[in-house]
Protein backbone atom coordinates (compact mmCIF):
# COMPACT_ATOMS: atom_id res chain seq x y z
CA UNK A 1 0.00 0.00 0.00
CA UNK A 2 1.60 3.94 -1.01
CA UNK A 3 2.96 5.71 1.90
CA UNK A 4 1.10 8.73 2.77
CA UNK A 5 2.74 12.05 2.20
CA UNK A 6 3.18 14.37 4.60
CA UNK A 7 5.80 16.55 3.82
CA UNK A 8 6.67 18.95 0.65
CA UNK A 9 8.68 16.73 -1.98
CA UNK A 10 12.32 18.97 -2.79
CA UNK A 11 14.54 17.37 -6.06
CA UNK A 12 11.82 15.15 -6.46
CA UNK A 13 11.80 14.68 -10.66
CA UNK A 14 8.02 14.20 -10.47
CA UNK A 15 7.79 18.04 -9.09
CA UNK A 16 9.99 19.43 -11.21
CA UNK A 17 10.23 20.45 -14.99
CA UNK A 18 12.29 19.00 -17.94
CA UNK A 19 14.05 22.23 -18.16
CA UNK A 20 15.01 21.03 -14.40
CA UNK A 21 15.71 17.92 -14.38
CA UNK A 22 12.12 16.45 -14.22
CA UNK A 23 9.51 14.40 -15.63
CA UNK A 24 6.76 17.17 -15.46
CA UNK A 25 5.05 18.52 -18.32
CA UNK A 26 3.24 20.87 -16.08
CA UNK A 27 4.08 24.73 -15.62
CA UNK A 28 6.21 26.21 -13.41
CA UNK A 29 4.19 27.03 -9.93
CA UNK A 30 3.95 30.41 -8.27
CA UNK A 31 5.38 31.20 -6.05
CA UNK A 32 7.97 29.03 -7.45
CA UNK A 33 9.39 26.65 -4.99
CA UNK A 34 12.94 25.99 -5.58
CA UNK A 35 13.60 22.43 -5.03
CA UNK A 36 10.26 21.21 -6.46
CA UNK A 37 9.41 23.98 -9.48
CA UNK A 38 5.93 23.17 -10.89
CA UNK A 39 4.90 24.18 -6.83
CA UNK A 40 2.71 26.48 -5.47
CA UNK A 41 0.39 24.85 -7.87
CA UNK A 42 -2.56 22.72 -7.19
CA UNK A 43 -1.95 20.84 -10.87
CA UNK A 44 1.62 20.30 -10.92
CA UNK A 45 1.51 18.58 -7.50
CA UNK A 46 -1.75 16.41 -8.31
CA UNK A 47 -0.26 15.24 -11.45
CA UNK A 48 2.90 14.72 -10.14
CA UNK A 49 1.87 13.14 -6.92
CA UNK A 50 -0.43 10.94 -9.26
CA UNK A 51 2.48 9.68 -11.22
CA UNK A 52 4.44 9.23 -8.23
CA UNK A 53 2.25 6.92 -6.45
CA UNK A 54 2.61 4.67 -9.65
CA UNK A 55 6.02 5.04 -9.68
CA UNK A 56 6.61 6.76 -13.34
CA UNK A 57 5.94 9.12 -15.29
CA UNK A 58 2.95 7.61 -16.99
CA UNK A 59 -0.32 10.00 -17.44
CA UNK A 60 2.60 13.39 -18.02
CA UNK A 61 -0.29 15.32 -19.81
CA UNK A 62 -2.80 16.17 -16.48
CA UNK A 63 -1.56 19.63 -17.00
CA UNK A 64 -4.49 21.10 -17.69
CA UNK A 65 -6.61 23.42 -15.57
CA UNK A 66 -8.05 21.70 -12.77
CA UNK A 67 -11.74 21.86 -13.49
CA UNK A 68 -10.80 19.89 -16.19
CA UNK A 69 -8.86 16.86 -15.09
CA UNK A 70 -11.81 14.71 -15.44
CA UNK A 71 -11.78 14.94 -18.88
CA UNK A 72 -8.33 14.75 -19.86
CA UNK A 73 -8.42 11.40 -17.08
CA UNK A 74 -10.95 9.75 -19.64
CA UNK A 75 -9.06 10.85 -22.65
CA UNK A 76 -6.35 8.80 -21.12
CA UNK A 77 -8.70 6.11 -20.41
CA UNK A 78 -8.76 6.90 -17.02
CA UNK A 79 -11.70 5.34 -14.17
CA UNK A 80 -13.60 8.65 -12.47
CA UNK A 81 -15.78 8.02 -9.76
CA UNK A 82 -18.17 10.19 -7.33
CA UNK A 83 -16.09 8.97 -4.09
CA UNK A 84 -13.18 9.32 -2.98
CA UNK A 85 -10.26 6.19 -4.04
CA UNK A 86 -6.71 5.92 -2.39
CA UNK A 87 -4.10 7.66 -4.32
CA UNK A 88 -6.65 9.08 -6.44
CA UNK A 89 -7.51 12.63 -8.11
CA UNK A 90 -10.22 14.65 -6.32
CA UNK A 91 -11.36 16.97 -8.69
CA UNK A 92 -13.61 20.23 -8.24
CA UNK A 93 -15.03 22.70 -9.98
CA UNK A 94 -15.29 26.41 -9.55
CA UNK A 95 -18.42 28.17 -10.86
CA UNK A 96 -19.80 27.13 -13.97
CA UNK A 97 -16.48 24.93 -15.64
CA UNK A 98 -15.54 28.04 -17.78
CA UNK A 99 -12.11 29.34 -17.63
CA UNK A 100 -13.26 32.90 -17.00
CA UNK A 101 -14.98 32.63 -13.57
CA UNK A 102 -11.98 29.90 -11.79
CA UNK A 103 -9.56 27.14 -13.03
CA UNK A 104 -10.99 24.79 -10.10
CA UNK A 105 -8.61 22.42 -7.63
CA UNK A 106 -7.35 19.13 -7.32
CA UNK A 107 -5.51 17.37 -4.35
CA UNK A 108 -4.73 14.10 -4.02
CA UNK A 109 -6.40 11.31 -1.34
CA UNK A 110 -3.62 10.01 1.09
CA UNK A 111 -5.83 8.26 3.41
CA UNK A 112 -9.80 7.43 3.69
CA UNK A 113 -10.79 7.69 7.26
CA UNK A 114 -14.74 7.06 7.01
CA UNK A 115 -17.36 7.41 4.50
CA UNK A 116 -16.69 11.35 5.92
CA UNK A 117 -13.94 11.94 5.77
CA UNK A 118 -10.76 12.00 3.88
CA UNK A 119 -6.86 12.95 4.37
CA UNK A 120 -5.22 14.67 1.22
CA UNK A 121 -2.29 16.52 -0.02
CA UNK A 122 -2.36 19.67 -2.14
CA UNK A 123 -0.79 22.52 -3.12
CA UNK A 124 -2.19 26.11 -4.60
CA UNK A 125 -0.94 28.53 -7.35
CA UNK A 126 -0.31 31.82 -5.79
CA UNK A 127 -0.09 30.20 -2.45
CA UNK A 128 1.55 27.57 -0.47
CA UNK A 129 3.46 24.99 -1.80
CA UNK A 130 2.75 21.85 0.34
CA UNK A 131 -0.13 21.42 2.79
CA UNK A 132 -2.40 18.36 4.40
CA UNK A 133 -5.49 18.38 4.77
CA UNK A 134 -8.32 16.15 6.51
CA UNK A 135 -11.66 16.83 4.62
CA UNK A 136 -15.09 16.27 5.54
CA UNK A 137 -18.42 16.01 3.40
CA UNK A 138 -20.95 17.45 5.54
CA UNK A 139 -21.38 20.19 2.82
CA UNK A 140 -21.37 17.76 0.11
CA UNK A 141 -18.17 19.57 -1.78
CA UNK A 142 -15.77 18.00 0.45
CA UNK A 143 -14.99 21.23 2.74
CA UNK A 144 -14.40 23.29 -0.24
CA UNK A 145 -16.98 26.84 -0.07
CA UNK A 146 -19.92 27.16 -2.09
CA UNK A 147 -17.90 28.62 -5.07
CA UNK A 148 -16.57 24.36 -5.86
CA UNK A 149 -18.92 21.97 -7.20
CA UNK A 150 -17.25 18.44 -6.13
CA UNK A 151 -16.85 16.31 -9.63
CA UNK A 152 -15.09 13.19 -9.06
CA UNK A 153 -12.25 11.20 -8.16
CA UNK A 154 -9.60 9.62 -10.88
CA UNK A 155 -8.98 6.43 -9.65
CA UNK A 156 -5.40 6.06 -9.21
CA UNK A 157 -4.40 2.53 -11.28
CA UNK A 158 -1.56 1.35 -8.77
CA UNK A 159 -3.74 1.43 -6.16
CA UNK A 160 -7.72 0.90 -7.52
CA UNK A 161 -10.70 1.36 -6.77
CA UNK A 162 -10.13 1.50 -2.87
CA UNK A 163 -12.86 3.01 -1.20
CA UNK A 164 -14.59 3.56 2.47
CA UNK A 165 -17.15 0.68 2.84
CA UNK A 166 -19.04 0.19 5.43
CA UNK A 167 -18.35 -2.79 7.89
CA UNK A 168 -20.20 -5.82 7.91
CA UNK A 169 -22.48 -5.73 10.80
CA UNK A 170 -23.01 -8.64 13.18
CA UNK A 171 -26.64 -9.84 13.69
CA UNK A 172 -27.99 -8.10 16.84
CA UNK A 173 -27.94 -11.53 19.09
CA UNK A 174 -24.70 -12.19 18.30
CA UNK A 175 -22.48 -8.57 18.91
CA UNK A 176 -25.00 -9.02 22.26
CA UNK A 177 -23.08 -11.98 22.87
CA UNK A 178 -19.90 -9.96 22.40
CA UNK A 179 -20.92 -7.56 24.77
CA UNK A 180 -22.02 -10.09 27.57
CA UNK A 181 -19.00 -11.47 26.99
CA UNK A 182 -17.04 -8.22 27.93
CA UNK A 183 -15.43 -7.57 24.47
CA UNK A 184 -17.06 -4.39 24.70
CA UNK A 185 -16.08 -3.50 28.56
CA UNK A 186 -18.54 -1.10 30.61
CA UNK A 187 -20.81 1.98 29.70
CA UNK A 188 -19.44 3.97 28.98
CA UNK A 189 -16.90 2.49 26.84
CA UNK A 190 -18.97 0.27 26.08
CA UNK A 191 -21.34 2.81 23.93
CA UNK A 192 -18.61 4.38 22.51
CA UNK A 193 -16.93 1.52 21.35
CA UNK A 194 -20.45 -0.45 19.90
CA UNK A 195 -20.68 3.10 18.38
CA UNK A 196 -17.31 3.22 16.52
CA UNK A 197 -18.28 -0.12 15.21
CA UNK A 198 -21.81 1.01 13.78
CA UNK A 199 -23.48 -0.91 16.10
CA UNK A 200 -26.44 1.15 17.73
CA UNK A 201 -25.70 1.25 21.28
CA UNK A 202 -29.71 1.27 22.42
CA UNK A 203 -30.91 -1.81 20.29
CA UNK A 204 -27.30 -3.73 21.74
CA UNK A 205 -28.47 -2.96 25.01
CA UNK A 206 -31.82 -4.02 25.25
CA UNK A 207 -30.91 -7.23 23.30
CA UNK A 208 -28.19 -7.84 26.23
CA UNK A 209 -30.83 -7.42 28.71
CA UNK A 210 -33.57 -9.61 26.81
CA UNK A 211 -30.76 -12.50 26.62
CA UNK A 212 -29.85 -12.13 29.70
CA UNK A 213 -33.42 -12.17 31.52
CA UNK A 214 -33.74 -15.38 30.14
CA UNK A 215 -37.40 -15.65 30.50
CA UNK A 216 -39.65 -18.09 32.32
CA UNK A 217 -41.95 -18.57 29.85
CA UNK A 218 -39.73 -19.37 26.63
CA UNK A 219 -39.74 -23.16 25.89
CA UNK A 220 -36.44 -24.08 24.05
CA UNK A 221 -36.88 -25.78 20.37
CA UNK A 222 -35.08 -27.19 17.68
CA UNK A 223 -33.43 -24.88 15.27
CA UNK A 224 -33.53 -22.14 18.25
CA UNK A 225 -29.82 -19.64 18.12
CA UNK A 226 -28.90 -20.03 21.76
CA UNK A 227 -26.21 -18.70 24.07
CA UNK A 228 -24.42 -21.29 26.27
CA UNK A 229 -23.37 -19.75 29.43
CA UNK A 230 -23.17 -23.34 31.41
CA UNK A 231 -21.45 -26.44 31.28
CA UNK A 232 -23.25 -29.58 29.86
CA UNK A 233 -22.62 -32.68 29.79
CA UNK A 234 -21.51 -35.58 26.64
CA UNK A 235 -24.91 -37.21 27.27
CA UNK A 236 -28.54 -36.18 27.82
CA UNK A 237 -28.03 -38.42 30.73
CA UNK A 238 -25.42 -36.37 32.44
CA UNK A 239 -22.35 -39.10 31.75
CA UNK A 240 -18.59 -38.73 30.40
CA UNK A 241 -17.03 -35.35 30.33
CA UNK A 242 -18.48 -31.85 31.03
CA UNK A 243 -19.27 -29.89 27.44
CA UNK A 244 -17.86 -26.27 27.55
CA UNK A 245 -20.09 -23.45 28.03
CA UNK A 246 -19.67 -19.84 26.93
CA UNK A 247 -20.31 -20.49 22.96
CA UNK A 248 -23.10 -19.42 20.50
CA UNK A 249 -24.90 -22.45 18.87
CA UNK A 250 -27.98 -23.85 17.65
CA UNK A 251 -30.41 -26.33 19.63
CA UNK A 252 -29.93 -29.55 17.65
CA UNK A 253 -32.21 -32.06 19.79
CA UNK A 254 -35.02 -31.68 22.28
CA UNK A 255 -35.04 -34.62 24.32
CA UNK A 256 -37.46 -32.80 27.19
CA UNK A 257 -40.39 -34.63 26.65
CA UNK A 258 -38.36 -37.72 27.77
CA UNK A 259 -37.26 -36.15 31.28
CA UNK A 260 -34.25 -36.03 30.67
CA UNK A 261 -31.51 -34.29 33.16
CA UNK A 262 -30.22 -32.56 29.87
CA UNK A 263 -32.21 -32.68 27.44
CA UNK A 264 -30.93 -29.83 24.87
CA UNK A 265 -28.21 -30.94 22.43
CA UNK A 266 -26.54 -28.37 20.84
CA UNK A 267 -24.08 -27.85 18.18
CA UNK A 268 -21.68 -25.45 16.37
CA UNK A 269 -22.46 -25.79 12.56
CA UNK A 270 -23.96 -29.18 12.81
CA UNK A 271 -20.89 -30.49 15.17
CA UNK A 272 -22.52 -31.48 18.18
CA UNK A 273 -21.13 -29.67 21.13
CA UNK A 274 -23.21 -31.86 24.13
CA UNK A 275 -26.56 -31.69 26.22
CA UNK A 276 -27.53 -29.02 28.53
CA UNK A 277 -30.27 -27.99 30.86
CA UNK A 278 -32.40 -25.04 30.07
CA UNK A 279 -31.23 -23.18 32.67
CA UNK A 280 -28.07 -23.28 30.86
CA UNK A 281 -29.39 -21.59 27.97
CA UNK A 282 -29.67 -18.19 26.57
CA UNK A 283 -32.21 -17.48 23.81
CA UNK A 284 -31.09 -15.24 21.05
Amino acid sequence: MMEIRTTKPSNNPFYNTKSNNGYSECIVGFPTDSTANVLANCVGYACGRFNEIIGDMVYPYLNCNAENFIERAKNYGLEVVNYPTLGGIMVWQKGSLSDSDGAGHVAIVERIDSDNQIYTSESGYGGNAFWNTTRRNNNGRWGMNSSYTFRGCIINPAIGDVHYEQPKLKPLGEIAIDVINGKYGNYPERKELLEKDGYNYSEVQSKVNEILSNKNDWIPKEGDTVYVEKTGKATSYGEFNTAKAYFTGTIMTDLSSKNRPYPYLVGINGVCIGWYKKEALRKI
